[in-house]
């Protein structure tokens, strides 16, 4: 993360707690998150210099007023004056990180070769906790190319126990000079 989204979003998390919070404005960023990750549009929109201002936090307001809590257009508005709107992406991992932190929580991406039950689910995310000792927000996906087993990722570190991975180790193994 830049120093620059890292301040923005300290700042940003400094005026929610005062206001009390936390929870919608975390929802909101997170929607704006997948909004930029899901559309094209609004990414080219975020990083296009022809735009005016005024032009800029018309469209804000279009796509969010009453939508988000005010704090968050509010602040939408004010980076959009301070031209850094297109660093958004990076203030809200700044403040996603500070929100895990304040309520004690870590992020978790599994990757699994088939869909799982959500007993499963349940009892990964449980012994994730445990090892962690921290509440997990785990986030799933499937990857057939894993062939078997799983990988999970979190604090920047991946634990990787699929069958794919198992066959890779062995092929180095296997060819290794002797």
């Amino acid at each position: 993360m830049s120093h620059t989204a890292d301040r923005y979003a300290k700042a940003l998390f400094e005026l929610v707690k005062e206001e009390d919070d936390l929870e919608a404005v975390q929802t909101s960023l997170n929607a704006i998150r997948d909004l930029i990750a899901s559309s094209a549009d609004f990414r080219m929109f975020l990083t296009n210099p022809i735009l005016s201002y005024e032009e800029r936090t018309a469209l804000l307001k279009t796509l969010f007023e009453g939508k988000i809590p005010g704090l968050v257009l509010k602040f939408l508005l004010f980076i959009t004056y301070k031209k850094r709107l297109v660093i958004i992406k990076n203030i809200i991992e700044s403040f996603d990180e500070l929100y895990l932190a304040a309520t004690g929580q870590q992020r978790a991406y599994v990757t699994t070769a088939l869909p799982i039950e959500e007993a499963d689910k349940n009892f990964i995310n449980q012994r994730l906790s445990d090892k962690f000792r921290i509440k997990m927000l785990t986030q799933w996906q499937t990857d057939a190319s894993l062939i078997g087993g799983f990988r999970i990722f979190t604090q920047d570190k991946m634990y990787d126990y699929s069958f794919s991975n198992q066959l890779n180790n062995f092929f180095q193994q296997a060819t290794r000079p002797a």
